[in-house]
C-alpha cells in the first residue's frame, strides 16, 4: 500500500477510535471493529483472526491484539508491552509486519480484551525494540489520542510533534478498570442505587498514582458522579464495614433538595455491595481512606 494512503487511513482511525471512546468509555465490541470503521466508503477490519492484524491491501499491521486466554506470555507495565511474535519463526509475515512498523516508526492500536468480545483500545502504539531471539517486541503505549486537525497529517509528522497539541489522555487500565468495576456492582452507584451507567465512574479507593492503587475491582466502588466527587473531597467517608458516613458540617447545613437528599440521607446507610463477595471493597483500603476522612474532619 501507498505510504500516504497508509498514513491517511491511520490518521483517520486515530480519529475514529477517539470519536468512540467519548461514548462508549474506551470499551469497543468486536462487531464494531470488525465493521464499522470505513475510509473513503469501504470498511477497514481492525481486528481479526490473528492477533497481529493487516487489513486487505495493508503491508504493516494496523493492529495487535491479547485475548482473556492467549497462548502467549504478554504483559506491560509502566505504559510498555512486552508481545509474542506469532509463532516460533521470526520470518513470517505477522513477525515481519511488526518488524516494518518498528523500522518505518509506524503506530499501531493495541486491542486488550477485558471479556471475550469486548476490548480496551491503546493508542498510538509505537514499537521501540525488535527482539527476533526472544520472539518478542516492545512497544510503548503512549495513551495520547489525536484531534481533528490530523486528518490531514502524515502520520510521520503526528510522531514527530508527539500528538503535542492532542486533547485527550488516559491512564493506561481505566477504561477496563471501570468496566470491569460497574459491571461487579451491576452498573449501580454503590451509595444510592442509580443505575445510569452514563452516570457512574469506577472510582479509586486507593488513588491510581498510589503504588497500592491497583486498578483492580477490590480497590474499586461504583459511584455516581456527585458521590464519586464527594468521596474524593471527603464530604462522605465510607468505614471499614461498609457504612456511609456523611461530615458533621455537611450535616448541618440547609440548602435544598440535593443536599438533603443526595447527601445528608445517605448518612448510616450501608454500601450496595457487588454480587460477588471476592469483588467486595477491599477492607484494609477502605480503613487507610477512612483514617484520612477522619484526620480531615478533624
Amino acid at each position: 500500500m501507498d505510504k500516504s494512503l497508509d498514513s491517511q487511513i491511520r490518521a483517520a482511525l486515530f480519529l475514529w477510535l477517539s470519536e468512540r471512546f467519548a461514548r462508549n468509555g474506551g470499551i469497543f465490541t468486536r462487531v464494531e471493529l470488525e465493521r464499522e470503521f470505513f475510509f473513503e466508503g469501504k470498511v477497514v477490519t481492525l481486528i481479526g483472526a490473528s492477533g497481529i492484524w493487516f487489513p486487505k491491501g495493508f503491508d504493516i499491521p494496523i493492529s495487535i491484539t491479547t485475548t482473556t486466554k492467549g497462548l502467549y506470555p504478554d504483559k506491560y507495565e509502566n505504559n510498555m508491552l512486552r508481545y509474542s511474535y506469532q509463532g516460533d519463526d521470526f520470518r513470517n509475515r505477522f513477525n515481519v509486519g511488526l518488524r516494518k512498523a518498528f523500522e518505518s516508526k509506524i503506530p499501531l492500536v493495541y486491542f486488550r480484551a477485558v471479556v471475550p468480545g469486548k476490548y480496551e483500545a491503546l493508542w498510538p502504539m509505537i514499537i521501540k525494540r525488535d527482539n527476533p531471539n526472544e520472539l518478542c517486541i516492545e512497544a510503548d503505549l503512549a495513551q495520547v489520542y489525536v484531534n481533528e486537525q490530523f486528518k490531514t497529517l502524515e502520520v510521520s509528522e503526528v510522531i514527530d510533534r508527539e500528538y503535542a497539541n492532542a486533547t485527550v489522555k488516559t491512564r493506561l487500565h481505566q477504561p477496563a478498570f471501570r468496566f470491569q468495576v460497574l459491571k461487579a456492582y451491576n452498573d449501580t452507584c454503590t451509595l444510592c442505587g442509580l443505575k445510569h451507567p452514563e452516570l457512574l465512574d469506577a472510582a479509586h479507593i486507593i488513588a491510581d498514582s498510589d503504588p497500592d492503587g491497583k486498578p483492580e475491582v477490590p480497590n474499586g466502588l461504583s459511584l455516581c458522579k456527585i458521590h464519586h466527587v464527594s468521596y474524593d473531597k471527603k464530604i462522605i467517608g465510607i468505614t471499614p464495614d461498609y457504612e456511609i458516613k456523611v461530615s458533621d458540617k455537611v450535616m448541618k447545613e440547609k440548602d435544598g433538595p440535593m443536599l438533603t437528599y443526595g447527601l445528608q440521607s445517605m448518612n448510616g446507610r450501608k454500601l450496595i455491595l457487588p454480587s460477588k463477595k471476592s469483588d467486595n471493597p477491599d477492607r484494609d483500603k477502605l480503613k487507610r481512606r477512612w483514617d484520612e476522612f477522619l484526620e480531615f474532619a478533624g
